[in-house]
């Protein structure tokens, strides 16, 4: 029977195994048995021919996996980025946003008290293509935007008896207007107070 490097990598773990041969092997030692254990799976693959489309087989598959996490991660960390993108213009558009709404809430007060019809900041009607970006705040300043100008539009009746509740409805725009005003104030505060990486 040959003594091949196989049957001489073969005897050497059979030794480790065993535990009659704990110590570590010096460094050309360790080559040595890498060696042949690269030459022994060489050897059992010659024999076995059908096992190397297998070995492509399983290769191919593991190759395309990799490649697919590798895209998912990728993808992952673009989404991450562009998320703590939104978050920082939408964190400089309240910035912007906090002192306007605050300083037209007692407006809105006013108008109610005295039934008038206030417009919407110029500040707030330019930015109204930007305010997505705020998400929940966003939304809640273009229902107060909707509301001022749809009070803006009614008109007051000729009817005597229609002007009360004509007077009741608009009051309730304008409180509904104050409420959209001061959800915002809040959304937008909080909006500022979100960490971002």
């Amino acid at each position: 029977m040959r003594d091949g490097p196989a049957t001489r990598t073969a005897a050497r773990l059979r030794q480790v195994v065993n535990g009659h041969r704990w110590r570590y092997p010096p460094a050309m030692d360790w080559i040595g048995w890498i060696r042949g254990i690269v030459d022994a799976a060489l050897q059992w693959f010659e024999v076995h021919p059908g096992t190397a489309s297998w070995l492509e087989a399983v290769g191919s598959i593991t190759a395309i996996v990799l490649v697919y996490l590798f895209a998912l991660f990728q993808g992952r960390q673009t989404r991450s980025h562009e998320s703590t993108d939104r978050i920082r213009r939408a964190q400089g558009l309240a910035l912007v946003l906090i002192p306007v709404l605050t300083a037209f809430r007692p407006k809105i007060e006013t108008a109610i008290i005295q039934e008038s019809k206030p417009t919407p900041p110029d500040e707030i009607v330019h930015l109204l293509d930007q305010l997505y970006v705020l998400g929940v705040a966003g939304g809640l300043i273009l229902q107060m935007v909707a509301v001022l100008q749809a009070n803006q539009r009614a008109e007051l009746p000729p009817n005597e008896n229609a002007r009360s509740s004509y007077n009741s409805i608009a009051r309730r725009r304008l409180e509904d207007a104050l409420g959209y005003c001061d959800d915002a104030i809040y959304a937008l505060m909080k909006l500022t107070r979100v960490r971002t990486a």
